[in-house]
């Protein structure tokens, strides 16, 4: 598989984590989200808050978030994963489907 189709796949499995956590959003305030889970997303509701954070920089940060779950946390540091993490918010970002889940992640995070 060529780099860019890797890429495209990575973004449908991001694409249905979004959709996923959109249709959970209401299990999990009763209490059945994990506490790794429920640390991030009150991390990014936090810097969601600040008013120097733009658009771009939350979808970055949510998108870094759930790959680092998925992949594994010690992985943030390194380069490499960061330009995977830059390439899927790109990546999202030209889709239009895409664009209007993260647009509808952001709004969430930006309205607590």
């Amino acid at each position: 598989m060529d780099p860019i189709s890797q890429v495209d796949q990575l973004a449908m499995i991001l694409r249905q984590r979004i959709l996923d956590h959109s249709k959970t959003r209401s299990t999990r305030r009763k209490g059945s989200g994990t506490e790794a889970k429920s640390s991030w997303v009150a991390s990014l509701k936090a810097l969601a808050a600040t008013e120097a954070v733009d658009d771009h920089q939350l979808r970055r940060a949510l998108i870094q978030n759930i790959l680092a779950e998925q992949f594994g946390h010690g992985l943030v540091n390194d380069t490499k994963f960061q330009q995977v993490v830059e390439r899927v918010v790109d990546t999202l970002e030209a889709d239009e489907a895409g664009t209007t889940l993260m647009a509808r992640c952001i709004l969430e995070l930006r309205n607590g």
